[in-house]
């Protein structure tokens, strides 16, 4: 992992994933978001950790989009023509596929939206604006664009990207693009809160949804409804459901193994 650039901690069942690039207000560039999906991958070995939280170093920025000095820093415009996977791209990809839950901690201001989206939760400091901006300086955020067709209403989506206008907090949360909103004061204890209730449910359960969740999005309704059947049986004979049904029968709490 690139650590000058992403810092991950281990804090008890949570793997805090930071990007420490705050004079830059956090920009994404290819080290980034190298770093960023190495520790992912670190986190989702470890055993220990039940919820991934991904955030921007200092108060002033989440993380302000695509890098545009593009050059030898590996900003979002180097690319090999021959190759058409981009680096963002590869991002938001890994942070969607990840088994473990991930929280989106908005600190400051955010531009894209692209890593907010592919996470399973947002929790949104209520001075931070998210904006797509890219239309002012001749670009169209193309590699954010599917991401954030999965979370927001096609009409907020499109004055987003044709105006440049950003949302508000308040905005972002009715339009359910982060679930809750906070004062900056209160941002790491609602972030705990929710680390908590995640650590306490099965693991197994979790990873298992997470799984069925994906893969049933562009299904339609009936191949919904057979794949939800042909799994649930699969989910009931884990040791975790074994657990939990004792633990419901004894009146205890479970004891989570993960398998």
């Amino acid at each position: 992992m690139v650590e000058n650039v992403v810092r991950s901690q281990a804090r008890g069942h949570e793997t805090r994933i930071t990007i420490c690039r705050p004079k830059q207000r956090n920009a994404l560039n290819r080290e980034v978001a190298e770093g960023i999906i190495s520790a992912l991958m670190t986190a989702e070995a470890d055993a220990d950790c039940r919820v991934i939280v991904l955030t921007g170093d200092g108060e002033r920025a989440f993380c302000a989009g695509g890098d545009l000095k593009a050059g030898g820093d590996g900003g979002p415009f180097v690319q090999d023509p021959a190759d058409p996977v981009h680096f963002a791209g590869r991002l938001f990809d890994t942070i969607q596929a990840c088994r473990k839950p991930t929280i989106a901690r908005i600190n400051g201001v955010a531009v894209g939206a692209g890593i907010i989206c592919a996470c399973d939760l947002a929790v949104m400091a209520d001075h931070a604006k998210i904006g797509t901006p890219e239309v002012k300086v001749g670009l169209f955020p193309m590699t954010i664009v599917p991401p954030m067709m999965r979370i927001l209403p096609r009409r907020r989506l499109m004055e987003m990207f044709i105006t440049g206008v950003p949302l508000t907090a308040e905005e972002s949360l009715r339009y359910d693009l982060v679930n809750y909103v906070t004062d900056g004061a209160g941002l790491d204890d609602k972030v705990t809160e929710l680390v908590a209730q995640i650590a306490a449910q099965s693991p197994t359960a979790i990873r298992l949804g997470k799984y069925a969740c994906h893969a049933m999005e562009d299904m339609t309704y009936p191949r919904q409804m057979r794949f939800a059947e042909t799994l649930l049986p699969r989910v009931a004979q884990t040791e975790d459901a074994r657990e939990g049904f004792a633990a419901f029968i004894a009146k205890r709490k479970p004891e989570w193994t993960g398998r």
